[in-house]
């Protein structure tokens, strides 16, 4: 009886260990602001999104700067330069990170909103500063700028999901306290503690093995799930492979704590072992 129960409490505790850890991953990476900041970040500097970005970020940047009509021609091909040449800037890094800053809580709030519908949202603004700056020098005029400047990137089963996530996120540390109660209670209960040990370092492992072949999985369906415009579908396609690296530290920590139960329990058997001859 008991041996039965505490399998039934390890098993329960790898199920709900298995569900914790990418809760966890997405209340760190995605729902937290300075998570998805740092998820996001190595974005900006990829070449082949700011390939992409420069001339969507040129076309806002010509709609929104309120220039003298008399500027209206040569403003264009300095608004272009000024667009290709953004990268190189020195306050380029704090730009890109106020705009994923910004944009998060955007996209995060229209989602909480039952009033409105929600919606993957950019705020391009600190961006289009910086561009403006950038005219207004070579120009010799003051550039004003709106407050923010936002792209909607039309990704309806994107926006779908977000509710759910942040609330799957905030149970992540429920999650977690309870799949470690569960497991210290099926190895406290079993008559062969060492054995349970080894056993849950092995489920665990198996735990592991499922994220890991999953990662790839869950990668393409968020590159395939963005549907939008072709610069959001680049931002899907990057950001799933930087999920995809972000997740690999979580599912390598997960191997070392199965092998450090499985030594565990190989090291209670040889005592036990050791007091009975």
């Amino acid at each position: 009886m008991r041996t039965a129960f505490s399998a039934l409490l390890v098993i329960a505790a790898l199920l709900v260990a298995a569900v914790a850890g990418p809760a966890m991953w997405l209340q760190r990476n995605i729902v937290d602001e300075s998570g998805f900041v740092a998820l996001a970040g190595p974005l900006g500097s990829n070449k082949g999104f700011q390939e992409g970005a420069s001339a969507l970020l040129s076309a806002e940047a010509t709609s929104a700067l309120n220039l003298p009509g008399s500027l209206n021609d040569l403003a264009a091909a300095v608004i272009d330069d000024a667009a290709r040449g953004l990268y190189t800037s020195p306050g380029y890094p704090a730009a890109w990170s106020e705009t994923l800053s910004r944009s998060h809580n955007l996209t995060f709030e229209a989602a909480g909103n039952t009033e409105v519908a929600g919606d993957v949202v950019l705020d391009v603004e600190p961006l289009v500063g910086l561009i403006a700056a950038s005219v207004g020098s070579d120009l010799g005029i003051t550039v004003p700028l709106p407050a923010e400047i936002l792209i909607r990137m039309d990704e309806a089963k994107v926006a779908a999901l977000l509710p759910a996530l942040t609330k799957l996120g905030g149970w992540s540390g429920w999650l977690a306290g309870a799949a470690v109660v569960l497991l210290a209670l099926g190895v406290l209960v079993a008559r062969g503690r060492g054995a349970a040990l080894v056993l849950s370092g092995v489920g665990l492992a198996v735990v592991a093995l499922v994220w890991l072949l999953g990662s790839g999985w869950v990668q393409s369906t968020l590159a395939n799930l963005v549907v939008g415009p072709p610069i959001a579908q680049q931002i899907g396609v990057e950001l799933g492979a930087l999920a995809r690296d972000s997740w690999q530290s979580g599912i390598n920590m997960t191997f070392l704590a199965a092998a450090l139960l499985a030594v565990l329990g190989v090291l209670a058997l040889i005592v036990k072992r050791g007091r009975t001859t």
